[in-house]
């Protein structure tokens, strides 16, 4: 969904974390599905699902964004330490730090990702697959 000029629409996450497996496309990059909610082209948010055990490889985006756990368990990995995260909490990753994000082994893990620039889920250009130092790496989970 798309913001049009004048138009309000609004959307409740917490409904929506229930619909992705039904609504969600593939996330280019990872086993993972996703819903886009709203961009302007600039700034943008979308659910994403990982389940239990997958997660996405260390990469880096353009630019900042906000990841809020809307339901299970999960991880976050910056500067090669873990951090785990679940139902209700909020982190900000900054623009190309390498970092990766994960379901728990025994949870999926439902995030709603906002970020600017906003890429598209099926974008290539969504995110880079790199190693921790930032180098660009060839992934074979990458798509």
């Amino acid at each position: 969904m798309n913001i049009m000029e004048n138009e309000l629409i609004v959307t409740n996450l917490l409904d929506l974390r229930h619909r992705i497996l039904e609504l969600g496309i593939d996330v280019v990059g990872a086993k993972a599905k996703g819903v886009p909610v709203h961009t302007n082209g600039q700034l943008g948010i979308d659910v994403l699902r990982v389940e239990a055990g997958n997660s996405f490889p260390v990469h880096t985006h353009a630019g900042d964004h906000l990841l809020l756990c809307l339901e299970g368990k999960g991880t976050i990995s910056i500067n090669r330490k873990t951090y785990y995260v679940k139902e209700g909490d909020i982190y900000m990753v900054a623009g190309m730090v390498p970092h990766a994000v994960g379901a728990a082994s025994d949870s999926h893990h439902v995030l709603a990702a906002i970020g600017s620039p906003h890429r598209p889920i099926d974008s290539p250009n969504r995110m880079t697959a790199t190693d921790w130092d930032g180098n660009i790496v060839e992934s074979a989970i990458y798509l």
